[in-house]
């Protein structure tokens, strides 16, 4: 368990889909770097296939983290639950993300349990239980054959009714209801009689809402955490963990070391996302580099990363003067001294509730991280 401590205890690090930040979510490659790097628990998702395969992935549909445009290009709306196991398993899982990652795969239930082993605690999502019926009894059904249970197991859903279903198979798991917004008193109140945690948005979270859930009885671990100024205000706040895409970041501060050792003196002072209703959509859209060093810092190679995995190129050639910054633009543009353009015509920060952004070096090394909130 992690070093640092809140109201309740150790503050236990939850790596989003494994360490999303680092490699594809939801992959063999993100679950084993977020084990090295120190993650108390797996947080990941589960739907059904066609056949009835449990199966690890966060969407409902298939195009954003696989290649299942190219492979299936006559399935559309390329749905999760519409595709059989054998389909599933011909998709590139990892190759979206980096071609480093080419190769990677949708798991199933049981390698990813094969894969974390004792090794790592997990924070399973009943992902929409409306669209993958039965999926909370198959979930059950299948644990209560498995005897080797990864510790800590916690089952998590935004369904309530989903996660009663599971509650009553299998009552001696732990659930969380996921949320975005922390329910009324009254309703922790009842929450409390058989619910673990509660796992809000960060991004709408108080502290006040932290205090209401802890004097309930249960515990606090907000979703997606992924600059370590939120990481410092939950933890006064009293959270009992974190989910975030950065699990060796914030294990590293939790045990009160520097969270961002690849840092060079360049940050990202902001992010400007579109607004709704912008068109085109990805007008405006930029990040803002700042050089707080007092040297010149070569980001040849560098890249940012959303909360969502999204890569945004710095752009190769620049150099930021002392003092100097650069602005990445999504969308397309004429590049100048102080500009570069990515020519995106989509929009990737989140303009509506938030995002966080990770500044990369060209080495992967994380040199920064920040978090926004609209």
């Amino acid at each position: 368990m992690s070093a640092s401590v809140s109201a309740r205890g150790p503050v236990a690090t939850y790596a989003h889909r494994g360490s999303s930040g680092m490699a594809p979510e939801n992959t063999a490659a993100a679950f084993e770097r977020a084990i090295a790097e120190g993650a108390d628990c797996i947080e990941t998702d589960v739907q059904l296939s066609a056949d009835g395969e449990l199966v690890i992935i966060h969407d409902v549909t298939l195009p954003r983290t696989t290649d299942a445009r190219l492979a299936f290009a006559d399935r559309a709306p390329w749905n999760v639950h519409d595709f059989t196991l054998a389909e599933l398993r011909k998709l590139d899982a990892g190759g979206w993300y980096d071609d480093d990652f080419t190769g990677q795969h949708i798991l199933t239930f049981d390698e990813l349990l094969d894969l974390l082993g004792d090794r790592v605690g997990l924070n399973l999502e009943l992902k929409s239980p409306a669209a993958n019926p039965g999926l909370a009894h198959t979930v059950a059904a299948r644990l209560r054959r498995r005897r080797d249970r990864p510790r800590p197991l916690i089952v998590g859903s935004f369904d309530e009714q989903a996660l009663r279903d599971f509650h009553a198979q299998l009552p001696d798991v732990p659930v969380a209801l996921i949320a975005y917004d922390v329910p009324a008193s009254g309703k922790l109140t009842d929450l409390a009689e058989w619910v673990f945690s509660v796992n809000p948005d960060i991004r709408r979270l108080r502290a006040e809402d932290v205090a209401r859930v802890i004097e309930a009885g249960m515990a606090v671990v907000p979703w997606t955490a992924d600059s370590p100024e939120l990481w410092r205000w939950a933890i006064d706040a009293g959270a009992e963990g974190m989910i975030t895409n950065y699990p060796y970041a914030l294990t590293t501060m939790l045990h009160g070391r520097d969270p961002l050792p690849g840092a060079v003196g360049v940050v990202v002072q902001d992010v400007v996302p579109h607004s709704p209703g912008d068109e085109p959509q990805w007008a405006g859209e930029h990040v803002v580099l700042r050089n707080v060093s007092g040297q010149p810092v070569d980001v040849s190679g560098w890249y940012l990363r959303s909360q969502s995995s999204e890569r945004i190129a710095v752009g190769d050639g620049y150099v930021i003067p002392a003092g100097g910054l650069l602005r990445v633009w999504t969308g397309p543009g004429t590049d100048g001294p102080t500009s570069y353009h990515n020519g995106r015509t989509t929009a990737v920060w989140n303009g509506t509730k938030g995002d966080s952004a990770g500044l990369h070096r060209a080495d992967g090394a994380i040199a920064d991280l920040y978090a926004y909130v609209v």
